[in-house]
């Protein structure tokens, strides 16, 4: 097997994964979930949509600190009520970079379902493969992941030593 090439794996803390059901063009949801989300300045670390016949879904992730906030303020909205879903405990595991290589795309989709490490939702962008997983599946995900590959240098999978605060407020409604 042809050996693939890595510069890091970046694993994430405890997060909860929201996702956004069946938004049509008349009632787009996601715009007034995200203002809901900035009004409040709860970060959003992921992100992805999709626009299917039933209409426009959406998932992202908030910290899991900010699941019950999260939850009071979109349940204080009676277009989000009923159309919005939340997974506690899960985390964001990232390989990069992705370059737009669908070899590592498929090796690292197919070691985790070999594995049965359940991919909830993943993103890519030419910098980056993020896969959302189950948070207790993490590390051992990454170690999977990191057998997987080369890794540059001496690297080994890593966790954010930074965080950016914000001032989290419960100030319902959308940003102006």
């Amino acid at each position: 097997m042809t050996e693939i090439q890595i510069n890091g794996l970046k694993i994430s803390g405890a997060l909860c994964l929201v996702r956004l059901h069946h938004s049509t063009p008349d009632i787009y949801r996601l715009p007034a979930f995200c203002g809901i989300m900035a009004g409040s300045m709860i970060n959003l670390p992921f992100i992805s949509t999709d626009h299917q016949s039933s209409g426009i879904q959406a998932a992202c992730c908030v910290e899991a600190k900010h699941q019950m906030l999260t939850q009071k303020l979109v349940d204080a909205d009676p277009m989000m009520k009923e159309h919005v879903s939340y997974i506690p405990d899960v985390g964001l595991l990232t390989l990069f970079p992705h370059q737009s290589s669908l070899k590592l795309f498929v090796r690292s989709l197919r070691a985790l379902s070999t594995e049965n490490v359940r991919v909830l939702e993943m993103a890519s962008s030419i910098g980056a493969l993020t896969y959302v997983l189950d948070y207790a599946q993490l590390d051992a995900a990454a170690e999977l992941l990191r057998s997987c590959f080369k890794l540059d240098g001496n690297h080994s999978p890593f966790r954010a030593v930074f965080v950016v605060r914000q001032g989290t407020q419960l100030k319902p409604g959308p940003v102006e």
